[in-house]
């Protein structure tokens, strides 16, 4: 097994994390245009 750098570790974090991010933002919004008022809260007002 190949030797894992520490700095490598944490690109890989901070990618998984934005990744993560993107997902749950692209989630929120397409629920919001599928299900329009069905999930409307008030901070979309």
């Amino acid at each position: 097994m190949a030797q894992i750098a520490p700095w490598q570790v944490m690109a890989f974090c901070v990618l998984l994390m934005g990744g993560i991010i993107v997902v749950v933002e692209a989630f929120k919004s397409s629920r919001e245009v599928l299900w329009g008022d069905l999930f409307s809260d008030d901070e979309y007002d």
